[in-house]
């Protein structure tokens, strides 16, 4: 069980702010690895609950202004580029998780979602950007959220459809990854804060413990894969992570649908 909890932890701490889908890793490695069912879907949403947590400690500030600013133009940016997924996902989510939560399905999200990444990595330029997150407009933060929902479909990658849509929107590379890690605060947290509160109880005191240690890895290893992130879009772009997704998805399909 410890190997269990380590791998799949870390590799939502890894994926989680990638765009290559997190979703799309965790349920296919927790289906080799043979998880208990009802464990896993609990353990799946608070590990990514440890994830989204590191992006307050990076950027500390922003969440700081956030705060003592509430009712400023920035919040209403911020609610633009949320609302969309949480409207469409409340009304789907029961078709989602019938029809979508399968593993052609999750291929197939990967190969287009490369795809877009491959086109989206020639359309601009690969000289290095600034983050100018605090910039975002109303127009922009809209955009983010209504590419945001394509990533209901399991593989496409929420990550990678909001830097998409920032991009589509004018914003530069460095600018959408970081506008993706912060809006991915508000969406997982009542995502993941409602399926929590409605399964906690259910638990035995060692099976809180590995959901614990779970949460702290992935807490941790999602802090320094953002940090090399941000580093890594700013020089090489996103074709490296389209090309992945189209091999791993494709591989997929050829061996496993």
């Amino acid at each position: 069980m410890f190997f269990k909890v380590v791998l799949l932890s870390i590799i939502e701490g890894v994926t989680e702010f990638l765009p290559i889908s997190s979703t799309g890793h965790l349920i296919l490695v927790s289906d080799y690895l043979n998880m208990d069912k009802a464990f896993y879907e609990v353990f799946d949403i608070a590990i990514q609950l440890g994830a989204i947590c590191a992006v307050f400690f990076l950027f500390p500030s922003y969440f700081s202004e956030r705060i003592k600013q509430f009712k400023s133009k920035e919040t209403v940016v911020i609610a633009l580029a949320v609302l969309p997924i949480l409207m469409m996902g409340y009304v789907l989510k029961d078709v989602i998780k019938a029809v979508l939560f399968s593993p052609d399905v999750i291929f197939w999200g990967l190969i287009v979602g490369g795809v877009g990444l491959i086109i989206a990595d020639k359309k601009v330029p690969t000289t290095a950007t600034d983050d100018h997150k605090e910039s975002v407009s109303l127009r922009q933060a809209l955009i983010v959220g209504l590419w945001q929902c394509l990533a209901l479909w399991p593989g496409m990658s929420r990550s990678a459809m909001t830097i998409l849509g920032g991009l589509a929107g004018g914003l530069n590379r460095v600018t959408s990854a970081s506008f993706s890690f912060i809006i991915a605060v508000p969406v997982m947290v009542v995502v993941v804060g409602y399926d929590l509160l409605n399964a906690w109880s259910s638990f035995t005191a060692i099976e809180l413990a590995w959901i614990a240690l779970g949460m702290g890895i992935s807490f941790v290893v999602a802090y320094l894969t953002m940090r090399w992130f941000l580093a890594f879009i700013n020089r090489q772009g996103l074709l490296v992570f389209g090309v992945y997704r189209i091999l791993l998805g494709g591989l997929g399909i050829l061996f496993f649908v």
